[in-house]
């Protein structure tokens, strides 16, 4: 079934693209937004290459995961379980799910501050409305990744505008930002750096894009369709990250003082300098994108873990759903401990953590084993350009794999002298 609509690139936009601008909008939450905010804020454009890598990477991941989602007719973790047996399908799923449901919780957090700055409401009650509005949206809808597709592209063009509008406030330095492009790491930026990887490239979310382009019903005559839809959506993604930064860099950079370390803190900081409008148009931004994650990302979690267990994992069917809201359930839980207790998130971010070396290093050799077999992809398989890029992102992800291990390890000293 093509789907690719004569008329220029605004129908194809409007009516081809879909599976890689709903990936995009997992990946860009508040967690990435707190970190491009952070690299503009401390190191200006320093970093704009990184970013650009790390994007690129993120769109090869996407692109293989999309074109196996079109050519082969039996789900990814399926096909895993059938090549290499049910117990990878399985670590995939659980790990996968895992990574989700405790990280949710930085998206209620994400929404909670969004919405209190626009409102003034305390921030308890909003991961509580929001997970409310994302089930009513998850059992009441009878097509919901037609559903998925046309939210998306609407909080997507809605995050555009707002974080555009901010910009407009610090305005752009031209020669800086295209030094920016040029590889070099400042003095000083190496957490900022290692957290801007898996901000912005994510081998669970390009996994799950197989799920998505098969939820649009491609077939393997919509593979070059599904190619397009990868560089657009994740180019959105990179846009997006690059005005954020930017803005930035503009605003805070070589200001003392200035703490980036939250949304809560960027929208005070914002607000202090540019007056309240920039504070609301901030929100604003932040609130899109906060739910654009919000009910997709526990969408993915749930969808891969029953896909690995083996069960159906169609959209609009009782066990995605159910593992989904599952993964919402998780995420409002630990945000509203995190609002209204002494309770130390540390211990869900090192399960996260743990279950990351576990779905990062899985996810992505099944991508490249799938992409790259001849049984599945036929003569869709991927050429050397992908496999290059891909392989070099592959590096770059043991390089943050053997990070993490170390970051876990300091987290669990530090706990146990705590105790």
């Amino acid at each position: 079934m093509a789907t690719e609509k004569s008329g220029g690139f605004l129908k194809f936009l409007i009516y081809a693209t879909g599976p890689a601008l709903i990936t995009a909008s997992v990946v860009v939450g508040p967690g990435s937004i707190v970190t491009a905010s952070k690299a503009g804020g401390h190191f200006g454009y320093s970093l704009v290459w990184l970013l650009f890598c790390s994007s690129l990477f993120m769109m090869a991941y996407t692109y293989m995961g999309s074109r196996i989602g079109c050519c082969a007719d039996r789900s990814i973790l399926t096909l895993t379980a059938e090549k290499y047996g049910r117990w990878v399908s399985i670590l995939a799923g659980i790990s996968s799910f895992l990574v989700v449901a405790f990280f949710q919780s930085g998206n209620n957090l994400g929404v909670a501050t969004a919405m209190t700055g626009l409102t003034g409401i305390d921030e308890f009650y909003w991961p509580i409305v929001f997970t409310g509005i994302s089930l009513a949206m998850l059992f009441l809808s009878t097509n919901l990744y037609k559903l998925l597709e046309i939210l998306m592209k609407v909080l997507i063009g809605l995050m555009v505008l707002s974080f555009l509008a901010n910009l407009f406030y610090t305005g752009i330095r031209p020669v800086a930002f295209l030094k920016g492009f040029i590889p070099s790491f400042p003095e000083g930026s190496g957490d900022v750096a290692r957290g801007m990887f898996p901000t912005t490239f994510s081998v669970v979310a390009a996994l799950y894009a197989a799920h998505l382009a098969q939820g649009k019903k491609w077939r393997r005559e919509d593979a070059g369709t599904a190619g397009k839809d990868a560089a657009v959506g994740i180019f959105m993604l990179f846009f997006i990250s690059l005005i954020i930064l930017s803005t930035a860099a503009g605003a805070f950079y070589g200001k003392e003082g200035i703490e980036l370390g939250s949304a809560a803190q960027l929208s005070g900081a914002l607000e202090g300098l540019f007056g309240s409008s920039a504070r609301y148009i901030f929100c604003f931004g932040l609130a899109a994108a906060a739910f654009s994650s919000f009910l997709v990302n526990a969408m993915a979690g749930g969808g891969l873990l029953v896909d690995g267990l083996g069960m159906d994992k169609s959209f609009d069917r009782l066990p995605v759903k159910i593992g989904t809201t599952a993964a919402l359930l998780i995420g409002m839980l630990i945000a509203m401990l995190a609002l209204k207790t002494e309770f130390n998130p540390v211990t869900t971010i090192l399960i996260a953590q743990a279950a990351t070396l576990l779905a990062v290093p899985v996810c992505a050799v099944l991508l490249l084993l799938l992409a790259n077999d001849r049984s599945v992809m036929g003569e869709m398989k991927n050429g050397p350009v992908v496999n290059g890029i891909a392989g070099i992102g592959f590096l770059v992800l043991c390089w943050m794999i053997w990070n993490t291990i170390g970051s876990i390890q300091a987290k669990f000293a530090a706990l146990g002298a705590g105790g």
